[in-house]
């Protein structure tokens, strides 16, 4: 049973406390060579990219949040306001509670409701597609009008949760099944631990062209679920696993190199237009961000509006016209990352990438 309490404890400890880290996105062993003669101007600057049958305005998704509870749904409504004014893609949050809970449909009805011209994708985790039928999966997409089904893979994170799912079994064949079954595409993400080249091919194999790497270095929800713990419990897991998963820079080339042919999306920890930026010219296609957004949403500042101006004047600094530009301005990347790389035998998709030459 998923309740919408801990839907909104979810939500309030995230708000409240320092839920990030301690691994970063490893974004900072990427480096651009400045252009210092561009050739650009400002207004030049396209962002636009096509996804899912729609124009972006920005390569960006507001990545799922919440969904399932009543604050949930003012909280939905201000993030679709938001998609919608800025022109980019968003995701609502698992839609598990309302297959539960008829009542609750609305809270994630509300995203399409305001947010009529932009793509909006539904969202169920794995462990519970390998239970739905044809018309679970019918009535998600329908009560969102969604453009893609999202699948998540979340299996530290129900790990540290106390009434967590163990079980894990068959989740490939059941995303292989609806592959088949549905007629919009499929996304399957990570929830903040990252994407291994392994399970990107395996995901490839199923026909999954969409792959969402949500990697290590954002919001940590091992962190979260251990400040969920009350007096006496064990929180053992949660110290081991407290720095687990492969960070959102690692799971980027991972993930291109076991689905080149696939869409990428860049998440975890991306806070930044530079961290959008990085991301594109290391293999990703589009970003997505969650905290940013909700901060957005609850506190009303500004996070993603700012990430795309930025990201627009990133791209003049590299003379980068376009976003297919950026997929190919010439980076330096070094560090943990140039060694990760180096070790586990993998390519760039940006062919003026520069890599240490290093001794594995």
């Amino acid at each position: 049973m998923v309740s919408g309490h801990r839907k909104d404890e979810h939500i309030e400890i995230a708000l409240r406390n320092d839920v990030e880290g301690p691994l970063t996105n490893w974004l900072e062993n990427v480096r651009f060579i400045h252009n210092a003669a561009p050739e650009v101007s400002l207004d030049e600057i396209d962002t636009k990219t096509k996804f899912l049958g729609y124009e972006l305005s920005a390569p960006l998704i507001i990545e799922a949040v919440t969904g399932g509870s009543m604050q949930a749904l003012e909280i939905n409504r201000k993030l679709g306001l938001l998609a919608s004014r800025l022109g980019i893609a968003i995701e609502v949050g698992s839609q598990r509670p309302m297959l539960v809970d008829p009542s609750l449909e609305q809270s994630y009805r509300v995203v399409r409701d305001v947010a009529k011209d932009v793509p909006v994708i539904a969202n169920i985790g794995g462990t519970q597609l390998t239970t739905l039928s044809l018309e679970h999966l019918q009535r998600l997409v329908k009560v969102v009008e969604a453009d893609a089904l999202s699948i998540h893979l979340n299996v530290a994170h129900e790990m540290a949760q106390p009434e967590g799912d163990r079980s894990f079994k068959g989740v490939l064949e059941a995303v292989a099944k609806v592959v088949e079954v549905l007629d919009i595409p499929i996304i399957v993400k990570e929830v903040g631990f990252g994407m291994s080249m392994e399970v990107a091919s395996a995901l490839r194999r199923c026909g999954v062209k969409i792959i969402d790497v949500a990697g290590a270095g954002g919001t940590n929800w091992v962190r979260i679920e251990r400040l969920r713990l009350r007096s006496g419990d064990d929180d053992s897991i949660h110290v081991e696993l407290d720095d687990w998963g492969l960070p959102t820079a690692v799971s980027i080339v991972e993930a291109r190199a076991g689905a080149p042919d696939a869409t990428i999306i860049a998440s975890g920890g991306i806070r930044k237009g530079l961290d959008i930026a990085k991301s594109i010219a290391l293999g990703a296609d589009i970003a997505g961000v969650a905290r940013p957004a909700l901060l957005d949403a609850v506190l009303g500042t500004r996070n993603v509006e700012t990430m795309i101006k930025n990201l627009k004047v990133i791209m003049s600094l590299l003379g980068a016209k376009s976003v297919e530009d950026l997929k190919n301005v010439p980076i330096v990347v070094s560090g943990e990352l140039a060694s990760w790389i180096c070790a586990r035998g993998l390519a760039l998709r940006n062919r003026r990438a520069y890599i240490p030459c290093i001794s594995c």
